[in-house]
Formats: C-alpha cells, structure tokens, sequence
C-alpha cells in the first residue's frame, strides 16, 4: 500500500495495516507534532477475559467517503491540521494486532492531539465497520452507537 500524493489517506485494508509508514507519512517539515494512535486487539472486552480474535466487517461501499468526512470535518474544526491518516483494517485479527490507525500532523501539539481524538472517535462513531469479538466460550458481535455524536455524519 502507497502512501497518496495529498495530504489526507484514508483506506479499508484486508492486509496488516502500515503503522510505520504512516508514521513516517504524516511527517511535514512545516508540522512540528505528529500524533499517532494505534487500536490493537486486546485479550478481553467487558469483562471477558480469553478474547481471541476480533473480526471487523465494513459496509465497504460507504467507508472511504465516510473517512474522507471525517477527516474534512477535522480539517474544518482544526484548520492547522497537516497531514491526516485514518485506515482501519477488516477480517480476521489476532490479540496484538492492529485494527485501525489515526495519525494527525500540525504545526502544534495541541491541534494535532484533539485533531487525532476527534478522528478517531468520530470514525467510531459514524464509519459502517463491525466487528465480532470471540472469546473463551463464545462470541458476539459488538453493538455500535445507536445515535453517532461527531459532526463528520
């Protein structure tokens, strides 16, 4: 997967997700602060404790404009904002794994942390991806918010 040529990458990835490059991606010589958050499969959820896997599933037609408001809502709110990553990964992930990535760059650290956090809220909220969380004796998909709060809808 190749970074793009703008300032916004968004992507729904069955592969292992590019932490590092995005990483490195986000990087400007204008931007003094990059933040970047990385969910990974943990080993329980809820009281659970024996989680497996996690399976993400996405209604794939609507995610990348659904990334791309997101992202436009951020740069709306943080106009500093440099370089923006959202790519959220869907299959079949093991505990340890990363499942999505969020990386904001900005002249400033302040505008680069909320501008990561409302990215990464927002896409949680108002992105159609799913996800199946197995554990020692069972599993169940994982209820998503019944009425989203972010201002990227």
């Amino acid at each position: 997967m190749r970074p793009p040529s703008a300032d916004t990458w968004t992507a729904l990835c069955a592969d292992p997700l590019p932490v590092a490059a995005v990483s490195q991606w986000v990087v400007r010589p204008d931007c003094g602060a990059v933040v970047v958050f990385t969910g990974t499969v943990r080993d329980h959820a809820d009281g659970r404790p024996g989680v497996s896997t996690l399976e993400y599933e996405a209604y794939a037609e609507q995610v990348d404009s659904r990334l791309r408001a997101v992202a436009a809502a951020a740069r709306e709110r943080w106009p500093d904002l440099g370089r923006l990553a959202l790519l959220h990964r869907i299959g079949l992930l093991q505990v340890e794994e990363a499942a999505v990535v969020v990386a904001a760059g900005a002249p400033h650290r302040g505008v680069a942390f909320d501008g990561a956090r409302f990215c990464i809220d927002t896409l949680k909220e108002s992105v159609p991806i799913w996800k199946k969380e197995t554990w020692v004796g069972g599993h169940d998909w994982v209820p998503v918010p019944a009425t989203p709060t972010g201002s990227a809808s």
